[in-house]
């Protein structure tokens, strides 16, 4: 078969290739990930030499594939990757350490479902797939919902959530591990902290919250116990504000910025939930276009806006570490 583009590939017939492995037919039909994202596509033997990496990479750290490679030597591919066309070839867009293990097994040709997807519908379909499989730490995966909402602009946090079948809640908190620490990142990339107790931790300034997670590691200490010291640490703070006594400049400043961050990633969660609500107004009025043309402005203005804030909230972080005076501004 060829595709518009020049590539040519073959159609998987009812005769299973022998190198797939006897249940790879029926894992096709019933992939419980294919069920969840109904792609429309088809499904093909791509010859490896034509197929590259993906430009968006999510994971920091693949680890080791020669537990996949005998893996798949000893029952063959159970599900084939999943690429859209490219200049050239194909472009894997779920399925990177099938795809590596296969390459060093000296395959030449992959079971692959080509899928015709733009940047922003590459990049859910990747997210989608290491979500439900489990393969990112926390940060890769905050950093992938940053990249998301703040980086390429395809959406707010609330739209972001209901493409993942996720909460807005949590892909706020994820995203607010990057305001860490990076050694404390570290740490809670190598699993030595939970997530949800690395989030009590947004709340200190660096050298509190690298302090607070060395003990966390050390004492093993619960998420209840951390709440409770945290509390304890900022009931001081407060009674030391009131009598007019501030132990660092810095500490407040820190407080400053993350109060700020954390308002206008709020503020920039409740323009992407109107967003997606106005694209929903707009489908049921297919037949008013005059009205549906203003909803579709007014939904365009407030992308702007979001644009605009989260421009201000990069600004405002940056102003810390550049010219904290700068921050008298927002104050």
């Amino acid at each position: 078969m060829v595709l518009g583009s020049g590539l040519r590939v073959h159609r998987l017939n009812a005769a299973v290739p022998k190198q797939l492995g006897t249940g790879y037919k029926a894992t096709v039909t019933s992939s419980a990930f294919m069920k969840a994202n109904p792609l429309a596509g088809f499904l093909e033997s791509v010859e490896v030499r034509m197929i590259r990496p993906s430009r968006m990479v999510l994971r920091t750290d693949s680890g080791a594939i020669s537990g996949l490679m005998v893996s798949i030597q000893d029952k063959g591919l159970l599900e084939p990757i999943i690429v859209r066309p490219a200049d050239d070839g194909f472009e894997v867009v779920a399925g990177m350490r099938r795809y590596e293990a296969c390459k060093k097994l000296g395959w030449r040709r992959l079971p692959a479902h080509v899928v015709e997807l733009d940047d922003r519908e590459a990049f859910e379909v990747s997210l989608l797939e290491n979500i439900q499989r489990e393969t990112l730490n926390p940060i890769e995966e905050a950093r992938a919902f940053r990249n998301y909402v703040e980086e390429f602009g395809y959406g707010g946090e609330t739209e972001l959530a209901r493409r993942i079948g996720k909460s807005q809640e949590y892909v706020s908190k994820r995203i607010g591990l990057l305001s860490l620490p990076q050694r404390v990142q570290d740490q809670i990339m190598r699993r030595r902290i939970a997530p949800s107790v690395a989030q009590e931790l947004t709340l200190l300034n660096d050298d509190e919250a690298e302090d607070m997670a060395d003990k966390i590691g050390a004492q093993d200490l619960s998420l209840r116990e951390v709440r409770r010291i945290i509390r304890r640490r900022q009931s001081k703070d407060a009674q030391e504000l009131e009598s007019g006594f501030l132990p660092n400049d810095t500490e407040s400043l820190d407080r400053r910025v993350r109060r700020v961050s954390r308002e206008l990633n709020i503020a920039v969660a409740s323009l992407g939930g109107a967003v997606v609500r106005l694209g929903e107004v707009a489908e049921g009025l297919e037949d008013e276009w005059l009205v549906r043309e203003s909803i579709f402005v007014c939904r365009d203005s407030i992308r702007e806006q979001i644009d605009n804030l989260t421009r201000l909230k990069r600004k405002v972080e940056r102003a810390q570490d550049t010219n904290p005076g700068r921050l008298a501004l927002i104050g």
